[in-house]
C-alpha cells in the first residue's frame, strides 16, 4: 500500500538497538515511532482508547532530525497490524511517482472541531483509525483515510484537498 503524510501525531519516541557497546546503536538499528497524544503544557498525555503507532526503519527514507520534510511525501507501507492490542503501521520506504493509496491525516479539536467518537457516522467507512488519544472534549486521532473518505465534526465534513496535499472542510471555498 502506498501511504502519502499529511500530518503526524504529538508523540514522537525512538527505539535503538540493545548493543550498547556498538557506538552507532543509536542510529544504525534505530526505529522511530508516531502516535496520537494530548499535550498539557510541558507534559504529553496518552490517553489511548484506540491505541497505535507509525513506525520508521533507518532503511525508510525518513529522516529523524527532520521529521517535517517527510510530510507530502509518499512511503510504501505494510497494511496496518495488530499486535498486542495496538494498530501497526509500518513505512518501509520512500517512493517517488505513483500516486498514493491511503493517506495519514491527524486531527485535533483545535483545528478541526469536536468529534463526536460515540456517533456511528463519525467517519466514512474506509476510515481507519490508527491512534486516538481522548480526555474529555480534547482528542488527536492519526487516521488512514482514502481519497474518497471523510470524517464529521461539529464543524462539518473534512476530506482530502483535490491536491492530495491537505485536510480541508468539504463545502468550503478552495484557497
Amino acid at each position: 500500500m502506498r501511504v502519502r503524510i499529511i500530518s503526524f501525531g504529538t508523540n514522537w519516541w525512538a527505539m535503538h538497538s540493545r548493543d550498547l557497546d556498538d557506538p552507532y546503536c543509536f542510529r544504525r538499528s534505530a526505529a522511530w515511532f508516531n502516535s496520537a497524544g494530548l499535550r498539557y503544557g510541558r507534559r504529553l498525555r496518552l490517553c489511548w482508547v484506540y491505541p497505535g503507532q507509525i513506525r520508521f526503519n533507518l532503511n525508510s527514507g525518513f529522516q529523524p532530525e527532520h521529521p517535517l520534510r517527510a510530510m507530502g511525501r509518499t512511503f510504501l507501507c505494510s497494511g496496518p497490524n495488530h499486535l498486542g492490542g495496538r494498530t501497526h503501521l509500518l513505512f518501509a520506504r520512500l517512493l517517488s511517482g505513483p500516486a498514493p493509496d491511503r493517506y495519514l491525516v491527524t486531527m485535533n479539536n483545535a483545528s478541526n472541531g469536536r468529534l463526536s467518537f460515540t456517533s456511528p457516522a463519525w467517519k466514512s467507512a474506509g476510515v481507519q483509525p490508527i491512534s486516538v488519544s481522548l480526555r474529555g472534549l480534547r482528542y488527536e486521532a492519526m487516521l488512514l483515510m482514502g481519497r474518497q473518505d471523510w470524517v464529521e465534526t461539529d464543524v462539518g465534513r473534512w476530506s482530502i484537498s483535490g491536491d492530495d496535499r491537505r485536510l480541508v472542510l468539504l463545502g468550503a471555498d478552495a484557497e
